[in-house]
């Protein structure tokens, strides 16, 4: 499963969500993290990995292979963006993302997706595996208590209902109570509290998950209702299709062994 989060507006908490996210599910089951902002990506600040030379980056450059931009956090495999200025030297190499992308599906239960606040060429949305799959196969919309924040997550839906991604619903962060999302938005999955907390995160390089807060608190549940109600039913989909591939493959495998039998007598 190829789970996406995004809104075309920028701060609106992506990473900080997609992160966490794949923190408590890493628990279940196998996840990977990727942070796909390779010009303003953070997730490597989150994660303490800011300083290795190994990222998505350097990757789609080149200078590094697939088996070494894999970090690992706890049960969390990781793949971060360059967080330095460097990061404008890279090229977006579609190719090699794609890749990617097709190497992660095939080894991870879960692949969750940043995607970076923008719609220009090279974006994921607009980018498929081959002719049935798109590259991102659901979404989560993160939006920020404002108004602005109720403009700009109405496009985003907007955009991705034209390009026929399956947004599974909006949630809402940094709830203040400023803005009353409920009149605008019918596909509320969360409402995650503004909360001082989740700012150290970022200095001590500990999930918000892992702390004791309210954020967290409707995190965890967000997280858990998840790997409920969608996560389970598509991997239990996904599973039965490569059992379904591999039972075909030894069929066809017998059937030629079968035939040099038949053609040696």
């Amino acid at each position: 499963m190829r789970l996406g989060f995004y809104n075309i507006q920028g701060g609106t908490g992506k990473t900080t969500i997609a992160a966490n996210i794949g923190y408590y599910l890493s628990d279940k089951t196998k996840t990977v993290y990727v942070d796909c902002d390779i010009y303003a990506g953070c997730g490597a600040l989150l994660f303490g990995f800011e300083d290795s030379p190994h990222t998505l980056n350097s990757y789609l450059s080149g200078t590094s292979a697939l088996n070494d931009i894999i970090h690992q956090f706890d049960d969390l495999s990781v793949i971060v963006a360059d967080s330095t200025p460097n990061s404008f030297n890279t090229e977006i190499n579609q190719k090699r993302m794609l890749e990617l992308i097709r190497v992660l599906n095939d080894n991870y239960d879960i692949v969750l997706l940043d995607l970076p606040p923008n719609i220009t060429e090279g974006n994921l949305l607009f980018s498929s595996l081959n002719l049935e799959e798109k590259v991102v196969n659901k979404m989560i919309v993160v939006a920020e208590d404002s108004i602005p924040g109720i403009a700009n997550t109405m496009k985003t839906k907007e955009l991705l209902y034209a390009i026929d991604i399956d947004c599974i619903g909006v949630i809402v962060n940094k709830f203040k109570d400023t803005v009353d999302f409920d009149e605008a938005l019918d596909d509320i999955i969360a409402i995650l509290p503004y909360d001082k907390k989740v700012e150290t995160q970022w200095m001590e390089n500990v999930p918000a998950v892992q702390m004791k807060s309210k954020f967290s608190k409707e995190l965890s549940y967000l997280a858990e209702d998840l790997a409920e109600v969608y996560i389970k039913k598509d991997l239990a989909a996904v599973r039965a299709l490569k059992v379904a591939k591999e039972l075909k493959d030894m069929t066809s495998k017998k059937r030629d062994e079968e035939v040099e039998e038949n053609e040696e007598f």
